[in-house]
């Protein structure tokens, strides 16, 4: 007997398990399969971001995350042992998110709140469960499991999604071709007890004439994750132990450094790859999966979470069939050109990091620190490095789901961008309020700013949609002018919480149409059509 399922998640790290909490919360049952045995304690991801923390903060984790994690209240950069300069980090993001700081936080942290999340759906991991088959039909998708005990399974679902890694069986299964190559650089990453030179409380980024190290402070007493690049003389050896590492590294740092534990440690090659598609039928593929590069800016898990919380919403209004399998064809369009823009922009900048070159290196070693300090003091080039790096600034102005109803003025959201982060007041309320505390991210969230409008939802999405009437005077009038609303305004913004239907004014049959043709909600009836 076969097992029927709407969604077979494969792969539960960070994105599978942000995907699947996701779809639960959306009333989903995925099933969900790993094929090791328990989560991995080893991890390289540390950066927390902006945009992640939004949406953990939906999922009620963001507050112990915040408990377990250490913000990185700067950096200092080191050049040959000697203290070069100090980034001030701390609140860099002020006025543009309610975390307006890195979050350091390992990836096993971030398992383990997602994982706990997910229990509370009562949602199981199959550990030990490996995918060794798919074959794809029309309406369904069948897989063929490995059981713990060695046995095989059969599961047929409406949808797969492939968030296993960059070894993805999903991927391989459906022949895509992951495109790219390795870094002929070897990394490392221990997690140690160091006491030395660091300043404490924050990132510390040691430059040498052929890479970097990298201290990251973490919960506890002289606790740091140190990472970097190997020596070339060690590229090539596999038995490596920390203590052949420590004497480079605390040549290096200098300062006394001293390592008096290390709790493990491992090495990896990196790669800069990207699957030819993110979809194959009715396969989807996201994370690791789909996409990796170099570890510059701690992008990695925080664009896999975004793969998820992207594709969630559409995948719950499908499988529900409140919408047409045809909403999905817009998670590929806008993922896809997330993917190439962070692998050319990761691949820039770890280039100019470990470049042999004379020019590179006399760039890297004197006029990289003395650049950053100078730049990161000016608050428009804060702001800029803030939106990119924490990820707010993504944006799908050219998705099908963006639409706008008449001019936008110059400066205020466009169709496409996430919705800005704002404290107001709302119609009938004497205190002003977080917005983003404010949207359900289950559903439309339909702001009408400076403007009366009936709250009744367009007919057949009653139960999708929230209205959220904002006066326009006091001081409404002074926070919406600093995100360019200056008038009257609408906003439909998607469950993710980008805009997907800008206008100036109030029209219900605007939005109908845009649930009908570009969402493809038609009804509470559901949409047979073939998913």
């Amino acid at each position: 007997m076969a097992t029927q399922t709407s969604i077979l998640i494969v792969g539960a790290g960070p994105t599978g398990l942000m995907l699947a909490n996701q779809l639960a919360r959306r009333g989903a049952s995925p099933i969900v399969i790993e094929r090791n045995d328990v989560p991995s304690l080893r991890t390289k991801a540390l950066g927390v971001q902006a945009r992640t923390l939004e949406i953990y903060r939906h999922l009620g984790i963001a507050e112990r995350a915040l408990e377990l994690g250490k913000r990185a209240t700067g950096a200092t950069m080191w050049v040959s042992g000697r203290r070069a300069a100090n980034v001030p980090l701390g609140d860099i993001g002020r006025d543009l998110s309610a975390f307006p700081f890195l979050l350091i936080l390992g990836q096993d942290d971030n398992e383990r709140l997602l994982g706990e999340a997910l229990a509370g759906h009562e949602i199981p991991v199959r550990w030990r469960t490996e995918l060794i088959g798919l074959r794809q039909a029309a309406d369904h998708v069948t897989a063929t499991l490995r059981r713990p005990d060695g046995g095989e399974e059969t599961v047929i679902a409406d949808w797969v999604a492939g968030c296993d890694g960059a070894h993805s069986a999903v991927r391989h299964l459906c022949g895509i071709d992951f495109l790219g190559a390795p870094y002929e650089h070897v990394f490392y990453v221990a997690d140690t007890v160091a006491r030395g030179p660091m300043t404490p409380e924050q990132l510390n980024i040691f430059l040498w004439r052929g890479g970097f190290h990298l201290f990251f402070p973490m919960r506890g007493t002289d606790h740091w994750r140190v990472a970097g690049i190997l020596p070339k003389s060690m590229r090539d050896r596999t038995d490596l132990t920390f203590d052949d590492v420590s004497p480079s590294i605390r040549r290096e740092v200098g300062g006394g450094l001293e390592f008096p534990e290390c709790r493990w440690y491992a090495t990896y090659r990196i790669h800069h790859r990207r699957a030819a598609r993110f979809r194959e039928g009715r396969c989807l593929l996201l994370g690791d999966a789909a996409h990796i590069h170099s570890p510059v800016g701690a992008q990695g898990m925080n664009t896999g979470l975004q793969d998820a919380y992207n594709l969630a919403w559409k995948l719950a209004l499908v499988t529900s069939h409140r919408a047409t399998p045809s909403l999905l064809d817009s998670y590929a369009l806008e993922r896809e050109p997330v993917a190439d823009r962070l692998l050319s922009t990761t691949d820039r900048a770890f280039s100019v990091v470990v470049s042999e070159r004379w020019f590179a290196r006399a760039f890297r070693m004197l006029l990289l620190p003395r650049l950053l300090a100078f730049a990161m003091g000016r608050s428009a080039s804060r702001q800029f490095a803030f939106r990119t790096i924490s990820q707010i600034g993504i944006g799908y102005p050219t998705s099908p789901l963006s639409r706008q109803e008449g001019p936008v003025p110059r400066g205020a959201p466009k169709p496409g961008d996430r919705f800005p982060w704002i404290r107001v007041r709302f119609r009938g309320e004497p205190m002003a309020d977080d917005l983003f505390g404010r949207l359900d991210d289950t559903k439309f969230n339909v702001l009408v700013i400076g403007q009366a409008a009936t709250e009744a939802a367009p007919k057949g999405a009653e139960d999708l949609v929230r209205f959220h009437p904002i006066e326009l005077d006091g001081a409404n009038r002074e926070e919406l002018g600093r995100v360019g609303i200056h008038g009257p305004a609408v906003y439909v913004l998607r469950p993710d919480g980008h805009v997907g239907l800008a206008g100036l004014g109030f029209d219900m049959q605007a939005m109908e149409r845009y649930l009908a043709s570009v969402i493809g909600i038609r009804s509470t009836e559901p949409v047979m059509s073939g998913g």
